[in-house]
């Protein structure tokens, strides 16, 4: 308790330091969603009818040019509990804290970096206050990674691009066995409408266990908006014992005015999640197969503002063995504003 206060001390002291007090042209950012929510509906009982405000992300990031090939970033990050049990505190922890060097085309990173699992399509859908990219809501793999990582451009126009990343396979948290994890991407834009990416990684997890992650994205955009089609697997391996889950999604952003997007998605879980009922914000079922509709309005305030009402419709196929799971449904009135 007393190295998290230490802590909190330390990121307020950060917090109240002019940035031309630090050496460098450094510069702060950041960002903040949250909600107003409702549970309309809920097969657990205990969920059902609660309803409040919550955080569900709060960035303070400091970055740093350090010369013309050097930089820095160091992130923190904060989030109200999302499992409709615990009552805590705000408490902030580390969620980037690395160097990058340029190489050419290339970039070169070293520390606590970010994993290419969906940062480039979590822009593309663009609306991460609303909800998560497929593979991030259903707890596929980490954002993050202490490891190093290279990416760049394969050719002169920039079309085509990777991402490499060799970590520990630990996320945000301490190695604890002798694994290691890669990480994979390639991205292609033929033209500014159309976008492709694939996606592979690889962890080996000790005690005879390993996960590896496939992922392939289209994205299409123009003036009306923007579409994409989203299919993911996740394989696991315990002892010779192995098992998947596979989802595929569909998303729409409609341009309906200057300020104003129709949004629509359908997620459909191919497989039960054994970590549904651990999901943050929207626990689900984890003995059935999932399919997550969501339907909003983009309200763009200005240009750094946005109101964002939404509804969260999750219904369940039936499972192998008891009922079906009554159906979840969720009204957000999110806010998201950054800096």
């Amino acid at each position: 308790m007393k190295s998290k206060n230490l802590f909190a001390v330390l990121a307020l002291c950060l917090l109240l330091v002019p940035a031309s007090l630090l050496k460098g042209e450094g510069k702060f950012s950041g960002l903040v969603f949250g909600d107003y929510y409702f549970a309309v509906a809920h097969h657990d009982e205990t969920v059902e009818s609660n309803n409040g405000f919550w955080l569900r992300r709060v960035y303070f990031t400091y970055d740093n040019a350090l010369s013309d090939k050097f930089a820095m970033r160091f992130r923190l990050e904060m989030n109200s509990p999302g499992d409709f049990k615990t009552s805590s505190t705000l408490v902030p922890f580390v969620k980037d804290a690395y160097l990058t060097a340029r190489l050419g085309r290339q970039t070169l990173l070293l520390g606590l970096i970010g994993t290419p699992l969906y940062d480039t399509i979590e822009e593309f859908w663009g609306y991460r206050p609303m909800e998560k990219t497929p593979i991030d809501l259903f707890k596929f793999g980490n954002s993050r990674e202490f490891g190093v990582g290279l990416k760049g451009a394969l050719d002169a126009k920039n079309k085509l691009t990777y991402t490499v990343v060799f970590g520990n396979g630990a996320g945000i948290k301490s190695e604890t066995n002798r694994g290691k994890a890669v990480y994979g991407r390639l991205n292609f834009q033929p033209t500014p409408s159309l976008f492709l990416e694939l996606y592979a990684d690889y962890t080996n997890m000790g005690n005879d266990s390993s996960v590896n992650i496939f992922q392939a994205f289209a994205g299409v955009r123009g003036g009306w908006g923007r579409s994409g089609l989203n299919f993911g697997i996740r394989n696991s391996s315990t002892a010779g014992v192995t098992s998947d889950m596979k989802f595929v999604s569909l998303f729409g952003v409609l341009k309906v005015g200057a300020k104003l997007d129709l949004i629509g998605r359908y997620d459909r879980l191919l497989d039960p999640n054994p970590s549904g009922s651990k999901i943050d914000y929207i626990p689900m079922a984890d003995n059935a197969r999932a399919n997550v509709v969501l339907a909003g309005l983009g309200w763009t305030l200005g240009d750094n503002v946005k109101v964002i009402p939404s509804l969260k419709y999750i219904f369940y196929d039936a499972p192998k063995n008891g009922a079906t799971p009554a159906a979840d449904i969720y009204a957000y009135l999110t806010l998201y504003f950054k800096f």
